[in-house]
């Protein structure tokens, strides 16, 4: 992904790019460099990833990190954001402070970046139903494809995070030091939120000449899960600075028969359909749309609405009922007022050290097929449970993570279980296994997992009072 070199806001540099295919490697190394604020790339499949459409890529990417995509006038860059922006430019980059990061961009005592926020996007008008109904319809279609063509994996980036630490790490001994200067790869075919929204966004580019404006309407929002204090965090116009940032989503600026709204698409929360949120609450406003989960008695219900006294914020209503237990509620905030431009440097890297990993497929729809997950642990006291459909009825098999280490005969069931979730998430059977493998070994390392848990409770602390 990007950001360890001291590349201004709006200044995008491709360092590096090797397009290899997701057979010949199990972890690929492709990786675009400097491109903190826009957090989009194309992969070989819908659009071709030739250097040419890199760099065109690069040059939309340096608008987009102004706050606007073609120049609207409705949506330029501010004065004082220019003003910032010549100056950040011209500044002199040489200081004692041996990071690459201002103590502006990056407090000390702070185990995230600060985030950064764009300007306002226009909206998308919808003259009619039937143009808002046939827009959806759209959406639909290209969201369902990223969802079900593509699998969710938090696994694959906390390794390659993981090893290049470990590699290193006479050179860099505590983990704090090299998280800050570590530039976060977008994996190819290997995505988190942020990546399936870039790859959506490039994906719905193609609708621009059928709706005009969409490029400049349609933005990377920014997401803070499970919130206590609701009413405070929502004070401002921006989210208040002890924000950690979780979840990335793409959002569309729409009024439908001059009523204003947006619609959000979600990949990342393996949700399928497009959620409608009109400021008045009245249709084309999404109802409840059901989540997805691993297990079958689990149920989720999700429900939106703009934040009451402050419509620069989406209330996420998220409902989950166990079997036989009360139903618990929370409320997760997407702020949508203005787009968010650090889905590398916060969200994805706020990623890689969340104490639990996954690697799931859906379906189009976003229900959960199959897939695989584990908390952060020494591997001794961990365990990987794997699920799959098993006669259309779901079928979990937890196995000891150090199992793929281990050289004695290997179990048939768990066998059983490694094939189907290979085959499931589009991997080799050996992939996956050395996937596994690799994730033993790492966390066999105790000082890695000490690390590890340090600085999820570091990042924690920054959010623990809202």
């Amino acid at each position: 992904m990007q950001h360890k070199e001291n590349v201004p806001a709006c200044h995008i540099i491709v360092l590096n790019v090797e397009l290899e295919s997701q057979a010949e490697s199990p972890l690929p190394k492709c990786r675009l460099r400097g491109a903190e604020n826009s957090d989009c790339y194309s992969d070989g499949g819908d659009v071709e990833a030739t250097q040419e459409s890199v760099e065109a890529t690069a040059k939309e990417w340096l608008s987009l990190s102004s706050g606007y995509h073609s120049g609207g006038g409705s949506s330029e860059v501010s004065l004082g954001e220019r003003a910032t922006l010549d100056a950040s430019l011209t500044s002199d980059d040489t200081s004692g402070d041996d990071s690459d990061w201002g103590e502006d961009e990056w407090p000390l005592e702070r185990a995230l970046p600060l985030p950064k926020w764009g300007c306002e996007r226009p909206e998308l008008n919808l003259v009619s139903l039937d143009q808002y109904e046939k827009f959806h319809g759209q959406m639909t279609q290209h969201l369902q494809h990223i969802v079900g063509s593509h699998c969710y994996d938090t696994v694959s980036n906390f390794i390659v995070f993981s090893e290049e630490y470990v590699s290193s790490r006479r050179g860099c001994a505590a983990l704090e030091d090299f998280y800050r200067d570590y530039d976060p790869p977008l994996l190819p075919g290997r995505h988190t939120c942020v990546g399936l929204s870039c790859l959506l966004d490039t994906r719905l580019s193609v609708l621009e000449p059928h709706y005009p404006g969409l490029k400049d309407a349609i933005y990377k929002v920014s997401c803070e899960e499970e919130i206590d204090n609701v009413e405070w965090y929502c004070k401002g116009d921006t989210p208040p600075v002890t924000c950690e940032k979780e979840h990335v989503l793409l959002c569309i600026r729409i009024r439908v028969c001059s009523r204003a709204g947006v619609m959000l698409l979600d990949p990342g929360y393996h949700i399928g359909e497009p959620i409608t949120v009109m400021e008045d609450g009245l249709a084309p406003q999404s109802g409840a749309i059901k989540g997805s989960t691993a297990r079958a008695q689990v149920e989720r219900t999700y429900h939106y609405r703009f934040w009451s006294s402050n419509p620069s914020f989406v209330a996420w209503q998220v409902t989950e009922q166990r079997e036989s237990q009360p139903a618990h509620q929370h409320i997760s905030l997407i702020h949508v007022a203005r787009p968010f431009l650090s889905g590398i440097d916060v969200a994805e890297r706020r990623n890689l050290a969340y104490p639990f990993k996954s690697l799931v497929a859906r379906e189009p729809s976003g229900q959960l097929t199959c897939g695989l997950y584990f908390p952060i642990r020494d591997c001794h006291r961990t365990s990987v449970t794997f699920f799959h459909q098993v006669g259309g009825r779901p079928n979990h098999v937890k196995a000891p993570l150090n199992y793929f280490l281990a050289e004695t005969p290997r179990e048939d069931y768990i066998e059983a279980a490694i094939t189907a979730v290979a085959a499931g998430t589009n991997r080799s059977t050996e992939d996956l296994r050395f996937t596994l493998a690799t994730a033993a070994r790492l966390l066999s390392d105790q000082d890695l997992v000490l690390q590890l848990t340090r600085l999820n409770d570091a990042i924690d602390k920054i959010s623990k009072d809202n």
